[in-house]
């Protein structure tokens, strides 16, 4: 499915409680830079939700590797708990292009990307 980093992304489910959620937490977790909420094809019941994240750069480099193994898991398990359901959360690394496929189909629910400069540039 393609993905795009577009501030007008059809997000047709922006009132959903997921989204809700997910902002709330995209507030607090500064070291997501960027997020998109996917319900993949199939599952309209809030089941398997499909969180896909992009890592701020750490100050010294580009490397957020570590930053994912270290929190990954620890931030899925936070997503599932604040959402009751199955959450898959996936990292992908930057920069990318402003448009971009991932696997799978679905619906995006929600993208948060007020924290990178980047899509605010003209």
């Amino acid at each position: 499915m393609k993905i795009s980093l577009a501030p007008s992304l059809d997000a047709r489910h922006q009132g959903a409680l997921a989204s809700s959620v997910l902002s709330a937490w995209y507030d607090a977790t500064p070291a997501i830079l960027r997020l998109w909420a996917i319900q993949p094809a199939g599952e309209d019941d809030g089941t398997g939700l499909r969180v896909v994240v992009m890592l701020a750069p750490s100050i010294d480099g580009d490397e957020t590797d570590l930053l994912w193994m270290a929190q990954g898991p620890g931030w899925a398990q936070e997503l599932r708990r604040q959402l009751a359901g199955a959450v898959q959360l996936e990292c992908i690394d930057g920069p990318l292009p402003e448009e971009f496929e991932i696997d799978g189909d679905g619906v995006v629910l929600s993208t948060l990307h007020w924290r990178d400069v980047t899509s605010f540039q003209d």
